[in-house]
């Protein structure tokens, strides 16, 4: 069994608002996230700094205490509070990634034994968008005693597994849309115009 994790705690400087709290169809973006990463996983929580604008959504809230926003700060929260080895993480601010990918995704994480596999799309790292196995809380938290606070880097570091972007683009709703993040007004414009 897998425990899904929200990513909120995002600056949304570029938004000039909350990027989480954003309206998406009837609800928020991140109780949007949650409700998928549940429906996947069979249980799912909020991760963020404050957890006062998600009060009465049914959905738990696991607290990341770092001062510094820092989406390592989220993970280790997350697989901190987990009481399972398989974890998926995902940021609020990706709504088009499908539950039939997140559930791709989490099979392919079956297969192997990797503290971390993420999906390649775009020419880039999906880091918010991954599966971590509690194994990789520790090491996590040395990088950051370190000061090192890049997911990218710390995926290298702990050996885990990338996903090539074709066969990113080859599991169900993997195509290189759905990992759009939602950063600044056009992006959400553009995003509302599409639902």
């Amino acid at each position: 069994m897998a425990f899904g994790f929200v990513l909120v705690g995002g600056r949304s400087e570029r938004m000039g608002r909350d990027k989480a709290l954003l309206p998406y169809r009837g609800r928020t973006m991140a109780l949007h996230q949650v409700e998928k990463a549940a429906f996947v996983c069979g249980r799912a929580a909020l991760v963020g700094k404050d957890p006062e604008p998600f009060r009465g959504s049914g959905y738990l809230f696991v607290r990341d205490e770092a001062e510094p926003h820092a989406a390592i700060y989220g993970v280790l929260a997350a697989l901190a509070y987990s009481p399972e080895d398989v974890n998926l993480v995902l940021a609020a601010d990706m709504p088009r990634v499908s539950e039939a990918f997140l559930a791709s995704l989490l099979e392919v994480a079956e297969v192997f034994a990797a503290p971390v596999v993420a999906p390649v799309s775009g020419g880039s790292v999906q880091t918010l968008c991954s599966v971590w196995r509690r194994s990789a809380l520790l090491p996590l938290t040395g990088r950051v005693l370190r000061g090192s606070l890049a997911l990218v880097e710390a995926i290298a570091e702990l050996g885990g597994v990338l996903i090539p972007e074709e066969e990113t683009a080859a599991m169900p709703g993997g195509e290189p849309e759905a990992f759009a993040n939602v950063n600044r007004p056009e992006d959400y414009a553009a995003l509302t115009k599409d639902s």
